[in-house]
């Protein structure tokens, strides 16, 4: 307190516990977590010490910066015979006893990377909301405006998706979970400009995981400034430029807010004219290609139309002269038609489980299953509405002929193509062959070769296979490093990957043993595959998605067409809705166990064989 008293008077003045502070932490790194926590552990339970009446937080302001970038901060996991463990107990033993009940508990199911920030997390759950004013501007709102201009708003490299575990996608994703937290100290002096900035962040290319907090910040902040964050939404959904991304993030937004569970901290702000706004805004995406987007809109529409107009009157012929009528009708239809009614249903429970209180809490935010990377992985709302969609599909049309059967019916007696042996491989004994190592001589050979024949052969020589292996939406390394090898391998004639970076990382050259280097590699990211995938089928190419579906054919027997794009989904996501659209057919792998879904690399190298033994047997002499 002594110290931020003579800070406040001058800002340059000495002061020896920061300093000491600052210096352990800079000791401690990423691979002495045990300091940093003894020393969090006792510094987060001083700043909120107000036993001589001082305002609680106060103490923390000198500190505001050092609060910035530990609210980022992330252990490294060492191995355990350098842990020093026991050391590590002892000494958090010792702090505990000194403090005499005055330490900071943090939740008990914290992550061991997360365990330094979640003391930073729990100091500021417990500054109450009636805070001082000096507290709010100089260290909340500071924390706030910093952590989404040096973080948040940082621009990642245009249209290219961060890597998952990457430094950027750990920063960005403890950024927006600690924003859920100080969300409630957004007040009307920044909400302003707050609400500016994360609109402009709703644009940048993210992953589900980090505009999962991106949102419930934005719904948070909206029930506490509905008049600032309702107008902003309305602006955004009138544009005719947002990216799937961007319309997936409103909708599910608007959706909370005007139909979910928090709809009535929003409903006095959406009656006469901005209603109108609002649904002005929202009928455009009735016909969106986006499955997700296209029904929020439904949702959204039956809701809105009632505020605007009486849709309890009948329209008849005299009616048509007047405005609005065509928009009754519409209501009419989303009121009475059974599959509207059905998907409403499933939707309304949806939002109305959708709790944003408890993510915004040290709890909540630390109790979120990790992944690989000891990053929070929540549930992907894209793939809950997703589901709820071919629920509803399979519901309303589970007595018809699943379309995927057709088209498989109709590939089966399609006679496959004649060529000239683009495999010179007679039998399966002779697969080892893709794998035989290049001597000098055939290194030379190659070298010579035109370009127009080297680009149709791989690095062992073999006429490579008209088979394109798409894992744009495969994001970690070292899948698309195993996919990298197996597609060489089986002589695929390219790997197409969200980021071509990747082939420079040691993680993908330790995986891939080389791979990089022999076969074709193209870059196309997501917001580029709708794209990519059309200009492809347009060349003749068949796309065969490997997505389980309720109308998914079974590869054992399925026929592969020759010219092929093998399709690969999400890691446990699979292919998203507006994706499938492109798929000419989707298969799926026979499994006989109790986990129902495979690594996606695994998926992928199964299909990639099942691929290549059917072209071999296809040319086989007869």
């Amino acid at each position: 307190q002594d110290e931020a008293l003579r800070l406040a008077q001058d800002p340059d003045a000495f002061c020896p516990l920061l300093e000491a502070f600052r210096y352990f932490i800079a000791e401690a790194g990423a691979v002495k977590p045990y300091m940093a926590r003894i020393v969090l552990s006792r510094i987060t339970a001083a700043w909120l010490d107000d036993d001589q009446n001082s305002s609680i937080g106060a103490t923390a302001i000198p500190y505001r910066s050092d609060i910035v970038k530990l609210l980022l901060y992330k252990e490294t996991l060492l191995e355990e015979s350098s842990r020093p463990q026991e050391d590590e107990k002892r000494l958090l033993d010792n702090e505990k006893n000194k403090l005499a009940g005055k330490t900071i508990a943090i939740p008990n199911d914290t992550d061991p990377c997360s365990i330094v920030r979640s003391f930073v997390l729990v100091f500021i759950s417990k500054i109450p909301d009636a805070v001082d004013s000096k507290v709010l501007k100089e260290l909340l709102h500071y924390v706030i405006v910093h952590l989404l201009d040096e973080i948040c708003l940082a621009i990642p490299q245009t249209g290219v998706m961060l890597l998952t575990g990457s430094i950027d996608y750990c920063r960005k994703m403890r950024a927006w979970q600690s924003l859920c937290l100080l969300s409630r100290f957004v007040t009307d002096e920044i909400a302003s400009e707050v609400c500016e900035k994360v609109h402009i962040a709703l644009g940048h290319v993210l992953h589900g995981q980090i505009r999962y907090f991106m949102e419930v910040f934005i719904i948070q902040c909206s029930r506490k400034h509905p008049v600032v964050f309702a107008d902003a939404l309305v602006k955004q959904m009138q544009r005719t430029d947002l990216s799937l991304q961007q319309v997936s993030s409103l909708m599910n937004i608007s959706g909370n807010l005007i139909v979910g569970r928090y709809k009535d901290d929003f409903a006095h702000v959406i009656m006469n004219d901005r209603a109108h706004q609002f649904l002005s805004g929202t009928i455009p995406w009735l016909g969106s290609t986006q499955g997700f987007s296209r029904a929020i809109a439904q949702l959204l529409a039956h809701k809105l139309i009632p505020l605007v107009m009486d849709t309890t009157k009948n329209s008849s012929d005299d009616d048509k002269d007047r405005d609005g009528w065509y928009v009754r009708n519409l209501h009419q239809f989303l009121e009475e038609n059974s599959e509207m009614k059905r998907l409403r249903k499933k939707q309304g429970k949806f939002f109305s489980r959708y709790d944003v209180d408890t993510v915004c809490t040290p709890e909540g935010v630390l109790s979120i299953p990790v992944d690989n990377g000891h990053e929070a992985n929540p549930p992907h709302m894209v793939e809950v509405i997703k589901r709820c969609l071919e629920q509803v599909y399979a519901e309303a049309h589970e007595k018809d002929a699943p379309i995927w059967k057709q088209v498989e019916s109709m590939m089966m007696q399609h006679e496959a193509p004649k060529t000239n042996g683009n495999l010179e491989i007679k039998s399966e004994d002779e697969l080892v062959n893709f794998q035989r190592k290049i001597i000098p001589m055939d290194a030379l050979n190659l070298a010579m070769e035109d370009d127009r024949q080297k680009k149709m052969r791989n690095g062992a020589g073999v006429r490579k296979q008209d088979l394109i292996v798409c894992a744009s939406l495969v994001d970690k390394i070292p899948n698309v490093a195993g996919l990298a090898r197996t597609a060489e391998i089986f002589a695929a004639t390219r790997l197409v990957v969200p980021d071509i970076r990747a082939k420079g990382m040691d993680i993908f050259k330790s995986i891939s043993v080389s791979a990089g280097d022999w076969i074709e590699m193209e870059e196309c990211r997501e917001d580029a595959l709708l794209g990519w995938l059309k200009k492809h089928k347009e060349m003749g190419y068949s796309v065969v998605g490997l997505e389980q579906t309720s109308s998914s054919v079974s590869m054992e027997s399925f026929s592969f067409p020759e010219r092929c794009i093998l399709f690969l989904g999400k890691e446990k996501e699979g292919i998203p809705v507006e994706y499938l659209q492109m798929v000419d057919c989707c298969i799926e792998i026979p499994q006989l166990g109790v986990i129902r879904s495979l690594n996606v690399h695994v998926s992928g190298a199964l299909a990639i064989w099942e691929y290549t033994k059917q072209m071999m047997k296809r040319r086989k002499p007869v």
